[in-house]
């Protein structure tokens, strides 16, 4: 019976030993996640990259032949929301360039006589810490070269480009407009990643 119990003895304890857990083991695993974001400008909604209007204003003249002293409101009235865009940049410090070419028609023009209109083509751009940051660009001068905007572009569902135009001029006061039906110029705008 002794032997009996001998045996008994060491089978619990060989079933002990099974079931009880082996010292513990850990062993850690770990993901690293990266990616990149490239420095981008876009239009949204949609993510296009290009936004503007057509501005028809009629008859550039007013009735005896001067050009007509309206065409800022005009240009404003007409073009309406098509004169405002939502524009994010992914980077922080974004560049904008304005060229206001001169609305000009291919008749020649004598003395007395254009066939050229200047004006001053105005984008006002909102930033995260300012609204109405303004840019200008004469069609009688050199183009506005990218100039930094001072700050993120505002982020906050709405538009945050504006343009109009003012100061529509003739190169003399007094200079009839030459009857045409080809007059056109642009607000060509660049808004740019930056460094």
């Amino acid at each position: 019976m002794m032997k009996k119990l001998a045996y008994l003895s060491v089978a619990a304890a060989s079933l002990f030993a099974i079931a009880s857990p082996a010292a513990a083991q850990t062993t850690t695993g770990t993901v690293n996640i990266t990616g990149t974001v490239a420095p981008k400008c876009l239009v949204v909604p949609g993510a296009g990259n290009t936004f503007g209007t057509t501005v028809a204003l009629g008859e550039l003249a007013a009735a005896d032949g001067t050009l007509a002293t309206d065409l800022s409101t005009r240009f404003s009235s007409i073009g309406a929301a098509g004169l405002e865009a939502r524009v994010v940049c992914t980077s922080a410090a974004p560049t904008i360039a304005v060229d206001a070419t001169q609305i000009t028609s291919a008749t020649a023009a004598t003395t007395g006589y254009a066939n050229r209109i200047d004006y001053t083509a105005h984008v006002f751009v909102d930033t995260t810490s300012t609204s109405d940051v303004e840019f200008t660009n004469s069609s009688t001068g050199a183009p506005l070269a990218a100039t930094a905007i001072g700050g993120r572009l505002a982020n906050n569902g709405g538009n945050n480009i504006t343009i109009t135009a003012t100061n529509f001029a003739t190169p003399a006061a007094t200079d009839l407009l030459v009857a045409a039906t080809d007059y056109s110029g642009q607000i060509s705008i660049l808004i740019a990643p930056g460094a």
